[in-house]
């Protein structure tokens, strides 16, 4: 079967899929693909640079992808798209190489195959960042692209141009509104996104050989996605061409468990039956070390003269493979480098559900505990001496001189109730950081609110702080031990009568600021409360006002229980 179709072969046959108009609008990406090429709204991996570059501004870290897939006319490609972090914005780049799949046929030590020295390739370099003054609210991004094709293997005389060379530019805008950025009420609703690109867009220099006018390459996209993070996402894009029909396309993602994504989509046209298309895909990754690796498969059905009454007419099958690399990490304690997992693919078991289980919080930080060491004595020295300022006000009044009668002699004091200074053990765990969005850095915040905490407790009179030599000593879960068990055998070995643990999530395209602060009070059976407050880092101050409000409120509560 083979051979009959190589010497039924004809030259010129892959031109066509090998030419601009076609391998400019070949979609780069397996994952992607795989949703039905709807991701004009929501590019947020590096696909991004074919479908909408303002979609690196989400990529915040050094990612790079090898990818194999196959195209019409006999022809595969095999790209390379990596991302590189700036100190603002992303930069992407790519290349991407066309060939006759069997260009390396030979048969009696001869390769038959006519196209077997045609070629064509892009090299693209993009970039994308949020828009400044508004970088809440909308990202931009652009990618300037060079083809070229040789196709003068060819008799001289053809229908098809012996070369094409271009220089082609996408521009893309992409926005997302996440309502519980503004209320914990709203956070059952999905995060929304909307984008809108225009691609192969072709400046004419006159060059030789120049790619013809544009007007079957240039597309102009629009879409909206509807996500609920770590679980479910819902595309939805509109493809226009100047002389094609209007396509719509529809994709899912699903992730039934952290490492695995289940996808699927549509591609129909306004008109006619051309440009229809089922897809479906899957992808397997994990967290490894300071990295990811992930694996990812894509496959279609196009069908060339419409679906059919139960999809049973012509159509060609077309796979796709593709293997990522991602590095996702900072410094931010003491010096010592820690990987943050902060995006949505293939992240970390702990942070698989979007709210996240209180034992999964507790177990995350305590995994942290032997490297994440504060300065327990110097924090509390700074507060017993005033070096450190609390953020908010004590609830105690300063005491007053006691008032005295005319002669002088002192007045009796007033009956006041007994009270619970000093009496119960307190410990305070260092708070624990997680990025969901944007580059690492510095955060001082970290230090402010478990110096409020410190001082809280120290000031409050209701409690003692348990020594920080102590916390760090504590012992680790042991494997299958029940969370309530183990938190039981941690109160017992510091003699704690309550123990607190913070974990502070920050956005850093938004700004968005987020404490989860867990409660265990001796003789509970589990977590005794948690808390939340979310406030962004332009209002750090009154962030902590607040973070520290709700700590003094909630842990006298937990004490004067203990009554």
């Amino acid at each position: 079967m083979l051979n009959s179709m190589l010497f039924a072969a004809v030259d010129g046959q892959s031109v066509p899929a090998l030419q601009a108009a076609s391998a400019l609008n070949t979609p780069l990406g397996v994952r992607s693909y795989g949703m039905g090429m709807a991701q004009t709204a929501n590019a947020n991996d590096l696909s991004a640079m074919y479908y909408n570059p303002a979609g690196l501004a989400t990529i915040n870290y050094f990612e790079y992808a090898l990818s194999y897939h196959a195209a019409a006319a006999g022809v595969s490609a095999t790209s390379l798209m990596a991302s590189i972090p700036l100190p603002y914005g992303t930069l992407g780049l790519q290349g991407v190489m066309n060939v006759p799949q069997d260009n390396e046929y030979v048969q009696n030590g001869v390769n038959i195959l006519p196209d077997r020295n045609k070629y064509s390739y892009i090299a693209g370099l993009s970039y994308g960042a949020a828009v400044p003054y508004a970088k809440r609210l909308l990202n931009f991004g652009t990618t300037v692209k060079w083809f070229g094709a040789n196709f003068l293997s060819s008799p001289q005389v053809t229908s098809y141009p012996q070369q094409q060379k271009g220089l082609f530019i996408d521009l893309g805008l992409s926005s997302v509104f996440d309502p519980a950025h503004y209320s914990n009420a709203l956070r059952w609703m999905p995060r929304m996104a909307v984008g809108v690109a225009a691609r192969n867009l072709h400046p004419l220099f006159g060059i030789d050989n120049e790619v013809a006018p544009p007007e079957n390459r240039s597309e102009y996209n629009a879409g909206i996605s509807f996500q609920f993070p770590y679980k479910l996402m819902a595309n939805f894009d509109v493809v226009n061409t100047l002389v094609n029909p209007t396509r719509f396309r529809f994709g899912l993602e699903y992730w039934p468990i952290y490492f695995l994504a289940l996808r699927g989509g549509m591609t129909v046209s306004g008109s006619g039956d051309q440009y229809k298309s089922i897809h479906w895909g899957f992808g397997l990754g994990d967290t490894v070390q300071k990295s990811k690796l992930s694996f990812e498969y894509s496959g279609a059905n196009e069908y060339y003269n419409g679906f059919g009454v139960a999809l049973e007419t012509v159509h060609q099958t077309y796979h796709r493979f593709a293997f990522h690399h991602s590095f996702e990490s900072t410094e931010f304690i003491r010096g010592r480098e820690v990987p943050v997992r902060f995006n949505e693919r293939y992240t970390h078991r702990l942070r698989f559900a979007r709210a996240l289980q209180a034992n999964e919080i507790i177990a995350d930080t305590i995994s942290d505990l032997p490297q994440d060491r504060g300065d327990y004595q110097s924090d509390m020295d700074a507060a017993g001496g005033g070096k450190i300022k609390p953020d908010v006000a004590p609830d105690e009044v300063p005491a007053q001189p006691v008032p005295t009668d005319p002669k002088g002699k002192k007045k009796p004091e007033p009956h006041r109730p007994p009270t619970i200074i000093g009496k119960y053990l307190v410990a305070v765990y260092p708070v624990s950081i997680e990025m969901t969005a944007g580059r690492p850095t510095s955060f001082p915040v970290k230090e402010r609110l478990r110096g409020n905490f410190l001082i809280e407790v120290s000031s409050g009179g209701v409690g003692r702080l348990i020594p920080q030599s102590k916390l760090g000593a504590a012992p680790e879960q042991k494997k299958g031990e029940l969370d309530s068990v183990y938190f039981k055998r941690l109160q017992q070995t510091l003699g704690a009568d309550l123990i607190v643990f913070n974990k502070l999530y920050i956005d850093g395209n938004t700004g968005d600021l987020r404490l989860i602060t867990i409660y265990f009070r001796r003789g509970a059976k589990g977590v005794s409360a948690q808390t939340e407050v979310v406030g962004s880092d332009g209002q750090e101050g009154e962030f902590v006002a607040r973070a520290r409000a709700e700590f003094a409120k909630e842990y006298k509560a937990l004490l004067g229980e203990l009554k």
